[in-house]
């Protein structure tokens, strides 16, 4: 289901009290996510950004490998919120340890299918995002069954082509037509659609 609306966002039922981990792109400041982060905490539950070593020095898969020990600890359900590169982490980590609790992600402005920028540097984790990679390829071949929200743009300059954050596994999709790779940091918008998508026990 896709919509450019996100009163339009279904609500469904979600455990009050769930902590939420919102886990941040590719050479990102993890406190810019703090405005999501006390709002999620305020209206939905627990909320907290994992802090990780983004510089893209380090594979998709070692990241990812980090994250689910770290989720497996917790032994609780949860729900995660990627960007950009967060979100293949996420997706990743659910590959590597499908027994997780996750009970709902939110993925905003990723490359699902990977992006021509990713050529611009020889890194370990833009290797992995470059389209048709080995390791998207093993990552989009994995099964996935929890409702999730994605957000793409058409213009993203950074997920290039931008079609490439639309993703077959989303159980809701919503456009965003500002050009910029960044927009989800800061949008009302897009935040208001993940706490509604997120709200436990919302109507």
């Amino acid at each position: 289901m896709e919509s450019s609306d996100a009163t339009s966002i279904v609500r469904e039922e979600n455990s009050p009290g769930v902590e939420t981990l919102i886990v941040d792109g590719i050479w990102g400041w993890h406190p810019r996510w703090n405005r999501l982060r006390a709002r999620v905490e305020h209206e939905v539950g627990p909320c907290r950004i994992w802090h990780y070593d983004n510089m893209g020095g380090r594979t998709i898969e070692e990241l990812a490998a980090r994250l689910a020990a770290e989720l497996q600890r917790m032994d609780r359900p949860f729900n995660l919120i990627g960007y950009s590169m967060g979100s293949l982490i996420i997706r990743e980590a659910m590959r590597q340890a499908p027994e997780l609790l996750l009970r709902r992600a939110v993925f905003l402005h990723s490359p699902h299918a990977g992006s021509l920028a990713a050529w611009l540097l020889p890194l370990p984790a833009c290797r992995e995002m470059m389209p048709g990679s080995g390791f998207l390829r093993r990552l989009n071949a994995a099964p996935w069954a929890v409702p999730t929200l994605v957000t793409w743009c058409p213009w993203d300059l950074m997920v290039f082509p931008g079609n490439s954050a639309r993703w077959s596994g989303a159980t809701l999709t919503l456009c965003c037509h500002v050009p910029a790779h960044v927009w989800p940091v800061v949008s009302p918008g897009i935040h208001k659609a993940v706490i509604v998508f997120l709200t436990p026990n919302a109507p």
